[in-house]
Parts: C-alpha cells; structure tokens; sequence
C-alpha cells in the first residue's frame, strides 16, 4: 500500500514539478513529444497523430494513479480529451504538451 501511495505522489507531483519548473525556466526531461511546446504538436501532421497517442497514454497514466490511490479519475468522455487539450494549448502556444494536458485534466475533474 505505501508503494501505490508513493508512486501515486510521484506521479502527480512530477507534472506539477513541470509547471513550476516551466515558469521558472528550468529545463525538466520529458519523455516523448510531451515535452515539445504545443505549438509543435499542432505543426505538422505527424505530429498531431503522435502528440494524440501520448495524450491518450499520459491521461490514461493519470487516471490508473487516480484510481490506485483511490482519487477521483476525469470525468471525461473519450472524445473530448483532445479538444480539451487544444483549447488548453490555444491559450498559451508556447507551453509543453505535457502542461497543457496536465491542465486540461485538472480541469475535467471539477
């Protein structure tokens, strides 16, 4: 039990890292096109395809800890977590694709 509630605070405290780390200009390593600013994600279309793969994978991430350390998963259906995330990029173009998703999933568990 102590392992699931620590993965589970590592987990969510990483993406937070990320925020804070952003806003202070600190480089953190990402794996994957989650670390490419949403601007890159929507550039081309191969990126667009692989930026929606990891979106779909870290959301998933997100809500398997949720649930393991017994937290409300998003409630959200499927189809909307892309148009979710985009809005979230649209608002600041620059930010990682990680942190617009990070967002984008706080926001669907109000």
């Amino acid at each position: 039990m102590i392992n699931r509630v620590s993965f589970a605070v590592l987990v969510f405290a990483a993406p937070v890292c990320l925020v804070s780390a952003q806003d202070a200009k600190v480089s953190v390593d990402m794996i994957g096109i989650g670390g490419m600013s949403c601007a890159h994600w929507r550039s081309k279309q191969d990126h667009l395809l692989e930026g929606t793969v990891w979106i779909y994978g870290f959301w998933t991430g997100l809500n398997y800890v949720a649930a393991a350390s017994d937290q409300a998963q998003a409630k959200i259906d499927f189809a909307s977590i892309v148009a979710e995330v985009e809005k979230t990029c649209a608002q600041q173009t620059s930010q990682t694709l990680a942190s617009a998703v990070w967002t984008a999933y706080l926001g669907s568990k109000r």
